[in-house]
């Protein structure tokens, strides 16, 4: 009985999306957002690319390309490449990283928000 509860408490509680963490080195990976939301890498020298709009893509590793749409990007680690269709918030601790996005996820917002703490990190808007 106690399984069926946890089960009920699970299904019951609204959680529709499942999460991508990877931790590895030079990978290629293809994320389904309209599946998977949340995107948690700790690696280094992998390539991601993003199909439809994810809520959060958080990166800890050094040397990534992540390209598609997100409405939160977190960066802690170096040499990182962002492509980004839209994004809506960017915050960046490690250093060196490039992030280029063309608009806002959230149509009604104007600007994308940016707090950069790092050094040398290259952040902008790009037509």
């Amino acid at each position: 009985m106690k399984k069926l509860a946890i089960l009920a408490l699970v299904l019951g509680s609204g959680i529709a999306s499942a999460d991508i963490m990877n931790i590895d080195d030079d990978q290629t990976l293809t994320v389904d957002c309209a599946k998977d939301k949340n995107v948690n890498l700790t690696g280094n020298k992998n390539k991601i690319t993003l199909n439809g709009t994810c809520k959060s893509v958080n990166i800890s590793g050094n040397e990534n390309e992540v390209n598609g749409t997100t409405i939160q990007v977190k960066v802690s680690g170096n040499e990182n490449t962002f492509t980004l269709e839209a994004v809506d918030s960017i915050l960046v601790s490690g250093n060196d990283n490039k992030i280029s996005y063309k608009a806002t996820v959230t149509k009604t917002k104007k600007k994308t928000g940016v707090l950069n703490s790092g050094n040398g990190n290259k952040i902008g808007k790009v037509k």
